[in-house]
């Protein structure tokens, strides 16, 4: 079954979204050990560099990525 859920915030800092994903990788390893969860982080206000640093920071890392999608500007 395919499933995405969206969160959304725009009151979250640096470190409020690297502990909102710290926490969401957490529940994802102590729930669902043997399967694969892909999250989508966008942040028009974070460069590439920026992202990738958040996203390395978690731990255990991801099995795949970080990739980095640049911003198409209208």
């Amino acid at each position: 079954m395919e499933v995405d859920i969206s969160l959304k915030s725009d009151q979250l800092n640096k470190e409020d979204l690297r502990a909102l994903l710290q926490a969401i990788r957490d529940c994802e390893m102590a729930t669902f050990p043997n399967k694969e969860i892909s999250i989508w982080v966008e942040v028009p206000d974070f460069t590439s560099a920026e992202c990738t640093e958040i996203l390395m920071s978690i731990k255990p890392p991801f099995n795949h990525g970080p990739v980095n999608y640049p911003r198409l500007k209208p």
